[in-house]
């Protein structure tokens, strides 16, 4: 039975709003951790060490173990999130209910994390950015997987899901884009303070923007989850049932294998910017947002072209492409300073190769997910939104996870402009992953 709750324009903008914030909030831990604690070196370093830097069991970081386990733990609570959220009955409503417990705490600790208790390395350093990053990844949860489940109870057909989608991936670049202000912010003020003052204001102000933009769902967008449905999907069901359900469906079991495997170059392409720039490109870092700012604005220019290529070809063949695409993106990426060709030449083939797959894998695969989380409460009257939303995220983040224990270790073997070989089989290993997520999306049908 669908769901037919009709929100206006302003409540769409405002329910976008709250991805540039969680998107915002948690770019800090999970991308900016590297940038900080394992800061790009063009021959000094950007920060000083805070944590130890080195090899763990020799192949392995201390920040790319602990955001490692941050993803697991992340991803093992979305599926326990998504059963609270599918099965709550809290007056406010079960989605905004839990959005509004989270925000605050993720808020902080999206500061907190960046705030090491002793000057220079220390152990007392390490268990607290261990404390501050597991409660943020935990904290996130409660935000983001009923905030996704929120999509289809605000949009009325598949079209109409595709568009909010589109706008909340915008919204997620925006934010991200935010986050990026970094580089310019501390290149600005190079001569008049520390970085690590500049970088630790800029958090606090990110931070404050974040949970800003986060109430905004919870203040304006009406939460009517449940009130449409029939007697059944008002009913509470087991976890592992609920799991078993919805893994079950195998067109959506086909499409979060490939989510699983896709993370790798998507994560990679946002954390491995500063070290392409000033290991590949021999760039300041500052440039960093220059490439990032240029390829969003590019992905941007695509959303009204994916609009109709995905109406006159459908979801799949289009999300296919765009991972092939990344093949491309990598294989070029991976022979950086190779060629005799400008580096503005190098930037530009750079930012419009990653351009198209960026936009796409930022709308298709959660428009995928809404379909087929549609079209199982169709047939079954039972609303299993959350739950679907927080297996697709489950598996990313397993997937990110892996990523974040490739992606540092391979930087061990070098990420400055004299040895950039890390950086290149980072590259490598994106085009190997990428293939693979082609291979498995064959067997993806088109809801």
């Amino acid at each position: 039975m669908k769901n037919q709750v009709s929100v206006s324009i302003f409540q769409k903008i405002a329910f976008a709003a709250g991805q540039a914030g969680w998107s915002l909030a948690v770019f800090g831990f999970t991308e900016l951790i590297f940038f900080f604690y394992l800061p790009p070196d063009n021959g000094t370093p950007l920060f000083k060490a805070f944590v130890y830097q080195g090899s763990v069991l020799k192949i392995f970081t201390i920040v790319g173990l602990l955001s490692a386990v941050g993803y697991m733990i992340s991803a093992f609570m979305e599926p326990i999130v998504g059963m609270i959220s599918d099965n709550a009955s809290f007056k406010f409503g079960k989605r905004k209910t839990l959005m509004a417990f989270a925000v605050l705490p993720l808020a902080v600790l999206s500061a907190l994390v960046f705030f090491p208790l002793r000057d220079g390395v220390s152990a007392i350093n390490t268990y607290w950015l261990i404390v501050t990053v597991l409660f943020a990844f935990i904290i996130k949860c409660f935000y983001t997987t009923p905030y996704s489940a929120l999509i289809n109870e605000i949009a009325t057909d598949a079209k109409e899901r595709l568009h909010i989608v589109m706008m909340i991936s915008i919204a997620y670049a925006a934010g991200i884009g935010i986050g990026q202000t970094i580089n310019i912010i501390l290149k600005v003020f190079e001569n008049q303070y520390t970085n690590e003052q500049i970088f630790k204001v800029s958090i606090i102000f990110y931070a404050l923007i974040s949970f800003i933009l986060m109430l905004m769902p919870i203040l304006f967008v009406p939460d009517n989850s449940g009130k449409h449905l029939n007697h059944e999907a008002k009913q509470k069901h087991h976890f592992y049932d609920v799991l078993k359900d919805v893994w079950n469906d195998k067109n959506f079991r086909v499409l979060v294998i490939v989510e699983l495997i896709y993370w790798f170059p998507t994560k990679i392409f946002t954390i491995a910017v500063p070290y392409i720039v000033t290991a590949l490109l021999c760039l300041d870092n500052v440039y960093t947002s220059v490439v990032l700012y240029a390829t969003g604005i590019g992905s941007l220019l695509m959303y009204p072209i994916i609009d109709k290529l995905v109406a006159k070809h459908g979801k799949k063949k289009i999300m296919s492409i765009s991972i092939l695409s990344l093949v491309f993106a990598n294989l070029f990426t991976a022979s950086i300073g190779f060629f005799h060709i400008s580096t503005t030449v190098a930037i530009a083939i750079y930012v419009i190769l990653n351009a198209f797959p960026t936009a796409v894998l930022g709308i298709l695969p959660m428009s995928m997910t809404s379909d087929c989380a549609q079209k199982n409460m169709d047939e079954t009257g039972v609303a299993r939104n959350a739950s679907y939303f927080a297996l697709k995220t489950f598996m990313m983040k397993i997937g990110v996870a892996i990523t974040s224990l490739i992606f540092p270790s391979l930087l061990l073997l070098g990420k400055t402009p004299s040895n950039p070989l890390g950086v290149r089989l980072v590259a490598i290993a994106c085009i190997i992953s990428s293939l693979l997520a082609y291979w498995i999306l064959r067997k993806y049908k088109d809801v």
